[in-house]
C-alpha cells in the first residue's frame, strides 16, 4: 500500500508550510483545505474552493479529470494532465493519506502549469550542458594547462612537444630542443628540470653563442691555477646543465665535450685529478642537428650523445592558437604592471593574431608592452600600432563568396567564425557571453550546434 498516514490535525500544518498550489480533499471528494494560491489555474479564489465537491467542479468543466477519484480508486500516487476551464494544461499529482485503520482519509494534490515545467526543463537542460562544458574545460586545464611557467600550451604542436618533454623529464636522459630564436627553448628546458628528479639541484645555463672560444675550458671545467675558479660542470653537480646554442659550438670543442660525456668525468684546468660528471644535459639548437651532422657541421658522436630525446618547437607563425593566448596574457600582464586597463579593438586583435611574428616570443612581448605603454586611450586601435605593424587589417570575416550562398548560410558562417574566435580568445563560456552580449545558455547552445560540444 503506497501512501502516508496522516493525523487529522496535521493537515493544517502541512499545507501552511508550503507556498505551492496544494489542495486537500476528504474521502467524499470535498475540498477541506487549499493553499492561498490554489485556484489560480481555475480562475477561482482559494476561499471559494473550500467545501466544494471535486465531482461537481468536474461536471461544471472547471477541470477535467478530477484527481481525487483516481487516487481513491487506485489507492496510490497518481499523476495526470488536467485541462482547466480556461484551456490551460496542468500537471497534477495526487497522493493518498491513510488513517490509523489503513483507509484513505484524505487526498493531497499539487499542480504545476506545463509551461512552467517546460521552462524548468529547458533551464535544467541548459544547466546540464553548461555543467558538462565546465567539466570539459576543467578537465582540459587539469590535463594540459594553458600556461606552465610561461610555456603556453594551446596549439597541437606545442602540446605534442610538452607531452614529449613531460614523459622524458623524470628519465634523466639527454634532450635536445630545436627551434627558431624566441620559440621558448629556455623555458622548455626549465620546465623539464622542474619536473625531473633533479628539480632540487641547480639549473645552470651556458650560452655557447656568446661565450668566447678561448674561455671554453675555463668556463666549463673550472681552473686550479693561482686563482681557483669553479667550472659550470661543478656548479651543476646533481642538477641540470643547459647547453644553449650547442650548434654554435666550434667542431674542435664539440670533440672535447663529446669525450667528457663518454667518460663521465672532466679535469679542471691545471688540476691533476678528474672529477665525476653528475649532470643532466639539456641542449638547444636553432638548426636541425641531424642536417648539421650530414653537412659535417656538427660532431656525429656528440649528436648521438645529446640527442636521446629530440623536441621540436614550432615558430609562432605556425602556432596561431598559442599566439591568441599570448596576446591576451601579455595584455593583462603589462596592464597590471603599469597599473592601467587596456583592451584591444577587434581589428587590432585579429591583425595581431595573423602576423607572422618572425621574432617569435621576444617580438610579441615587445609589441604588447609598447601598445600598453604608448596607447593614450583604454581601447587600443589601429592608430596605436607601431608604424611597421600598421598594415591592412581587413579580416576574413569581411570577405565572403556571395555567389551560391543563401543569407541564412552566410549568417551561420559568420556566427560560427565569431564563436570560434571567441573560444580561442576567452577561456570560459561566461567570458564569451559577456564579450558577445548574449546569455551564457545561448553560448552553450550555439557551441553545441556548431562544434558538437556536449
Amino acid at each position: 500500500m503506497t501512501g502516508f498516514f496522516l493525523h487529522p490535525n496535521s493537515k493544517e500544518e502541512i499545507i501552511d508550510t508550503y507556498e505551492e498550489d496544494i489542495i486537500v480533499t476528504n474521502a467524499a471528494g470535498y475540498i477541506v483545505k487549499a493553499s492561498h494560491i490554489s485556484g489560480r489555474h481555475y480562475d477561482i479564489n482559494a476561499e471559494e474552493l473550500l467545501g466544494k465537491s471535486v465531482y461537481d467542479l468536474e461536471k461544471r468543466g472547471i477541470f477535467s479529470p478530477a484527481i481525487t477519484p483516481l487516487v481513491l480508486q487506485q489507492k496510490k500516487k497518481v499523476v495526470v494532465i488536467q485541462t482547466t476551464t480556461t484551456g490551460q494544461k496542468v500537471l497534477i499529482t495526487g497522493m493518498p493519506f491513510y488513517n490509523e485503520a489503513g483507509e484513505v482519509e484524505f487526498v493531497l494534490s499539487y499542480s504545476y502549469e506545463l509551461s512552467e515545467l517546460l521552462v524548468i526543463h529547458d533551464y535544467m537542460k541548459e544547466l546540464e550542458q553548461e555543467m558538462l562544458l565546465a567539466k570539459g574545460e576543467l578537465s582540459l586545464l587539469r590535463k594540459e594547462k594553458l600556461s606552465i611557467d610561461g610555456l603556453t600550451i594551446e596549439s597541437r604542436s606545442t602540446r605534442v612537444a610538452y607531452e614529449t618533454a613531460r614523459n622524458a623529464a623524470p628519465l634523466d636522459v639527454s634532450i635536445v630542443i630545436c627551434g627558431e630564436q624566441g620559440t621558448g627553448k629556455s623555458t622548455m628546458a626549465k620546465v623539464i628540470h622542474k619536473e625531473s628528479g633533479r628539480k632540487n639541484g641547480p639549473f645552470i645555463e651556458i650560452d655557447f653563442e656568446t661565450m668566447p672560444e678561448a674561455m671554453f675550458e675555463r668556463e666549463l671545467f673550472g681552473s686550479e691555477f693561482e686563482q681557483t675558479e669553479t667550472g659550470l660542470l661543478t656548479l651543476a653537480y646533481g642538477g641540470t646543465l643547459f647547453l644553449k646554442g650547442v650548434d654554435k659550438l666550434p667542431l674542435h670543442l664539440q670533440s672535447k665535450l663529446s669525450q667528457i660525456l663518454k667518460e663521465r668525468k672532466y679535469t679542471p684546468v691545471g688540476a691533476k685529478m678528474s672529477l665525476p660528471l653528475d649532470v643532466r644535459l639539456i641542449s638547444s639548437s636553432e638548426t636541425i642537428l641531424a642536417e648539421a651532422v650530414s653537412e659535417k657541421a656538427f660532431h656525429q658522436d656528440l649528436y648521438y650523445l645529446l640527442n636521446i630525446v629530440p623536441i621540436q618547437l614550432q615558430p609562432l607563425r605556425e602556432r596561431e592558437e598559442d599566439v591568441r593566448v599570448l596576446i591576451t596574457t601579455y595584455l593583462e600582464k603589462f596592464s597590471t604592471a603599469y597599473r592601467t586597463v587596456k583592451k584591444l579593438s577587434d581589428d587590432v586583435y585579429f591583425h595581431l593574431c595573423h602576423l607572422d611574428w618572425p621574432g617569435n616570443h621576444g617580438e610579441l612581448i615587445n609589441v604588447m608592452e609598447r601598445l600598453v605603454v604608448q596607447s593614450p586611450s583604454t581601447v587600443i586601435t589601429v592608430q596605436d600600432l607601431p608604424p611597421e605593424y600598421r598594415k591592412e587589417t581587413e579580416k576574413d570575416l569581411s570577405r565572403f563568396q556571395l555567389e551560391g550562398q543563401s543569407l541564412p548560410h552566410l549568417l551561420e558562417s559568420v556566427e560560427m567564425k565569431v564563436l570560434r574566435e571567441a573560444q580561442l580568445r576567452y577561456r570560459t563560456t561566461t567570458e564569451i557571453a559577456k564579450a558577445l552580449g548574449i546569455s551564457q545558455p545561448s553560448v552553450v547552445r550555439k557551441l553545441k550546434k556548431y562544434f558538437h560540444i556536449e
